[in-house]
């Protein structure tokens, strides 16, 4: 392995399996980023280039389906591995994304023969829409009986939106989104990805949420308005 550090990013919840795997790759030269889901790294604005891919599948399965064919792009982009944790014994099972990589690699030996030697890119998501759309926020339904927070969007796209608050809701809260510019202004399910306080990093505050499930014509309108390709690879310079 070169003395330069990489970046290998690991989508897992946190819990026993992500120690496991975080003790595995505990690799001199390697920086692991952990997030429990893929629109959080995206969130975050995790945007340092990247060497690999690593994905915990029980926390694939729970994710939406806008999130599964995201990352279903995304890992097309990098050398990238299914990991399956027995968490009484601590053993890993693998499998690549594709028939590139061979299968039943450890996770710490795929990141050194394969990873090191993948010329790194950044990659982030579409650029979201600066679009203001008023919105009513909710924790319960049925929504149209009750009158629900006032809200604005400061960004939108197909797997969530920033929404411009004071009151900010914690980290993994749930509840019921109204946009009712859109055609089909039915309820949609969202989740807290994070907040961002007053006079924090100089930014609007407010949160971040990400839509749990769009009904299809949500999804044709917003990838309408928000653009429809969630991804941009960039190769980092040289």
């Amino acid at each position: 392995m070169s003395n330069s550090q990489m970046t290998i990013l690991l989508i897992c919840r946190e819990g026993v399996s992500q120690r496991v795997y975080q003790a595995e790759l505990d690799i001199p030269g390697v920086l692991l980023v952990c997030v429990p889901d893929l629109m959080e790294f995206f969130s975050r604005g995790i945007y340092c280039p990247l060497s690999g891919i690593l994905v915990d599948m029980p926390t694939y399965m729970r994710g939406s389906e806008d999130e599964k064919r995201l990352l279903t792009d995304l890992v097309a982009l990098f050398p990238a591995l299914r990991l399956k944790c027995n968490e009484s014994t601590g053993e890993i099972r693998t499998l690549p994304f594709g028939t590139t990589y061979p299968g039943n690699t450890s996770p710490s030996l795929f990141v050194q023969k394969y990873c090191t030697s993948f010329a790194e890119r950044k990659v982030r998501a579409s650029e979201r829409s600066l679009l203001h759309l008023p919105a009513l926020l909710q924790m319960t339904l049925p929504v149209d009986v009750l009158p629900g927070t006032k809200t604005v969007t400061a960004n939108v796209s197909c797997g969530g939106c920033f929404l411009i608050r004071f009151d900010l809701w914690n980290v993994g809260d749930n509840g019921w989104l109204v946009l009712p510019t859109l055609k089909d202004a039915a309820p949609i399910p969202v989740e807290v990805c994070f907040v961002r306080s007053w006079g924090e990093h100089g930014s609007l505050p407010g949160m971040g949420v990400r839509f749990v499930e769009l009904s299809e014509a949500q999804r044709v309108e917003l990838s309408h308005l928000s653009g429809q390709s969630f991804i941009r690879d960039e190769i980092k310079a040289l």
